[in-house]
């Protein structure tokens, strides 16, 4: 993990990208970022070029809405980025930090304050006002504990999210939407770092207060809730988790609609839970009913479709002549690709 200093610079810097978005200083900023954060790549300058340009945008057409949320949210997406930018090349903490001080100083000469930071008197990067516990710092170390886990290390990014979380909860408040994301993925984490159960019972409290937040029929619920079905049947319980995804599946569908990635998903997950508790034959013909949607949605050579084929050849076979029920009480739990569900931004995310 990146040191203090550097987790708070990677926090200002994301900061300072935001407020420099709204200047008439920001065609310096942007090519200065764009440079920096594509490291001679020009596909990825390109790419950071289209980040920088999309937050712009987003800045413009937020107004009126909750503008510190949506300023917030952005600096913690670019905090990220600066940490790992940081964390993979480590000799370029002096550009980044003389961008931040040039940015700062653009800033300062169209008499605009820079949010919450400031530059020290020997020209260092200072820490923010509010100390490591600014919510942007808190975003960064959001988006540094969620890559960890992308690495495919979910017992550090469970730990790192167990240790964010109290403290969002006391600087953010317990109900603020990143704090809910925060505890969502330490749920997902602490499930792929073999705690089943310990996933379902966070989900299951997260559901809860998901609700009464931003209601029953909400993206952010509905997600808490395909993830409390799903560490439900990894917890052991599969009929539990086919009931669940049952009641699940008609609100997806109404919501965004039968052909929806979300909602072939939540059949998917059904079909499976229901061969696992027990009934093979009508896991056969739930895979077999979906399989044309994906070939009509993915594409008959899409990773997704092919695993639907899959899972109707493994069933079908378990619903074989009476011989085979040793083999059906196992659940057909052989090969099982995992679905990412961590989602860190976007409040499913990436963010939940």
């Amino acid at each position: 993990m990146l040191a203090e200093s550097l987790l708070t610079l990677a926090a200002l810097a994301g900061r300072t990208v935001v407020d420099a978005a709204a200047t008439g200083g920001w065609e310096a900023a942007e090519h200065g970022y764009a440079q920096l954060l594509g490291r001679g790549d020009a596909e990825q300058t390109k790419l950071v070029e289209q980040w920088l340009a999309e937050t712009r945008e987003q800045l413009a057409s937020d107004a009126g809405t909750d503008t510190e949320l949506v300023r917030t949210a952005l600096a913690g997406r670019w905090a990220g980025r600066c940490a790992d930018l940081l964390e993979e090349n480590p000799d370029a903490e002096a550009e980044l930090r003389a961008l931040v001080q040039e940015t700062q100083a653009t800033l300062s000469a169209e008499g605009l304050s820079v949010s919450n930071h400031a530059v020290s008197a020997n020209g260092g990067v200072s820490t923010y006002a509010a100390g490591p516990e600014h919510p942007g710092a808190l975003a960064t170390r959001s988006e540094l504990a969620y890559s960890v886990g992308q690495a495919g290390d979910a017992a550090a990014a469970r730990d790192q999210f167990a240790a964010l979380l109290p403290v969002a909860e006391r600087v953010l408040g317990p109900e603020h939407p990143d704090t809910l994301v925060n505890r969502h993925n330490l749920a997902n984490f602490a499930g792929y770092a073999g705690d089943a159960p310990a996933a379902r019972d966070q989900f299951a409290a997260l559901v809860r207060v998901r609700e009464r937040v931003f209601g029953a029929d909400s993206p952010d619920t509905l997600v808490a809730r395909f993830n409390l079905a799903y560490w439900t049947g990894r917890a052991g319980d599969a009929a539990a988790a086919r009931d669940q995804f049952a009641a699940l599946l008609p609100v997806r569908a109404r919501m965004y609609g039968p052909d929806h990635p979300d909602t072939l998903a939540a059949r998917e997950e059904l079909a499976y839970w229901t061969g696992c508790a027990g009934a093979a034959a009508a896991a056969r013909d739930q895979f077999a009913a979906l399989l044309p949607s994906y070939e009509k949605v993915l594409g008959p050579e899409h990773p997704d479709t092919l695993a639907v084929w899959y899972q109707l050849a493994h069933w079908t076979a378990l619903a074989g002549p009476p011989s085979a029920s040793s083999r059906r009480r196992r659940g057909g739990r052989g090969r099982r690709r995992r679905r990412g569900r961590s989602r860190r931004r976007g409040r499913s995310r990436r963010r939940g």
